[in-house]
């Protein structure tokens, strides 16, 4: 199987799990996805540190030029963030049109967010022109994670930063296969992946849902 069919593939059955599981994730992914708030409190100390480092940030605003969000979902990180740094340009990427339809309800009064009903891979926009990506339990969205990584990689800008939040292993078998039934695939070589490919990766292992699986929170830069 070929790049353009494993991509194909994923994207099929995003648009068809999500189109009625939109309903309910809001409402529900708060028990299972632990670490996403922890995330968005970081991220919003972090844009700030970049702004800072940033030598046409306008004197009166915090300023990173350009935020991709990958499997931006109903917009929980986006609609947090972007009303605080006005003056960047977030990019949501999803591949299903109902939970994009849930976060546009959430940001469409904001003129510095754009939404993209799209798979996000490397043509989806310039090469090297992100300063910023965010992947909130989006990575364990895909079969195949280094084909995102590569993705990511070659539309990040020199000295980019990714940011993730996402499983990393689980000892329970049970939990692992039905995970998989829902398309969602624990990948416990996501961290030597990116060590592989980044410049510098930092993360730390914490114990989700009273031990039932690890999720990490990672950052890497290129």
């Amino acid at each position: 199987m070929n790049k353009t069919q494993i991509i194909s593939k994923t994207e099929r059955h995003l648009k068809r799990y999500y189109r009625w599981n939109s309903q309910l994730y809001d409402a529900t992914r708060w028990a299972i996805l632990w670490g996403r708030k922890w995330l968005g409190d970081y991220l919003r100390i972090e844009l700030e540190e970049l702004s800072k480092k940033n030598p046409e940030a306008p004197s009166a605003a915090c300023y990173v030029p350009c935020v991709v969000e990958i499997g931006c979902g109903t917009g929980y990180h986006l609609s947090a963030l972007a009303p605080v740094f006005k003056n960047s340009v977030f990019y949501g990427f999803d591949a299903s049109a109902h939970m994009l339809n849930k976060a546009y309800k959430k940001i469409h009064k904001l003129k510095n967010v754009q939404l993209r009903e799209e798979y996000f891979s490397s043509n989806s926009l310039q090469p090297s022109s992100v300063d910023c990506f965010i992947c909130s339990y989006s990575m364990s969205m895909n079969e195949h994670i280094p084909i995102l990584i590569e993705s990511i990689h070659q539309n990040m800008k020199d000295s980019g930063v990714l940011y993730i939040v996402d499983f990393l292993s689980t000892s329970s078998n049970w939990f692992y296969r039905w995970m998989m039934l829902h398309g969602v695939y624990i990948h416990s070589e996501i961290i030597a992946e990116l060590q592989n490919t980044f410049e510098s990766v930092e993360y730390e292992s914490k114990s989700g849902f009273f031990g039932l699986y690890r999720y990490g929170v990672v950052k890497a830069i290129k």
